[in-house]
């Protein structure tokens, strides 16, 4: 529903085929799927959300190449939060890269990993009950309730078949 023209207009408008000139003090690292399956590796400003950089692929020599190569250890020294997901591969050359850097794990993917937990204790305790029981088919069927943030904690909840 969008024309040719709006979406280069976009594209044009929010990716920059050069490096910034300047890092910002908030970076953002992931990675995406790109062009024939591939995956490629995004940096942008945590504040802004402008792109720093867009690099083909995200391999760790090709990152650590490309900030040596474009910034200056002072420039890199002054980088103060690396938001990022739980790639290991990431942490091990962000402190080198950035010395003064602390690494923050960005909330989708701490929400992410709640909500999988959540899903593995209740299909355990599912296991442990009679399939034929109500708590049984509570628990099976209301399942997002455990996915739902409830900001009255002092208020409870009637579960119609557990009676609490």
């Amino acid at each position: 529903g969008i024309s040719t023209n709006s979406v280069q207009r976009i594209l044009t408008a929010n990716i920059h085929p050069h490096a910034s000139r300047r890092l910002p003090i908030n970076l953002c690292f992931d990675e995406f799927r790109s062009t024939h399956g591939s995956m490629s590796f995004i940096c942008i400003n945590a504040d802004t959300h402008k792109s720093v950089k867009v690099l083909s692929d995200r391999l760790n020599r090709t990152i650590k190449q490309f900030f040596l190569s474009q910034y200056s250890t002072a420039e890199r020294a002054a980088v103060q939060r690396v938001i990022m997901d739980m790639n290991a591969s990431y942490q091990a050359f962000v402190h080198e890269l950035f010395p003064n850097a602390e690494l923050i794990i960005d909330r989708f993917h701490i929400i992410q990993l709640m909500g999988r937990t959540m899903d593995t204790i209740r299909t355990q305790c599912l296991k442990q009950l009679d399939k034929h029981s109500r708590e049984y088919k509570v628990l099976k069927s209301l399942w997002c309730l455990f996915h739902k943030a409830n900001p009255d904690a002092q208020k409870s909840r009637y579960l119609f078949g557990l009676n609490e």
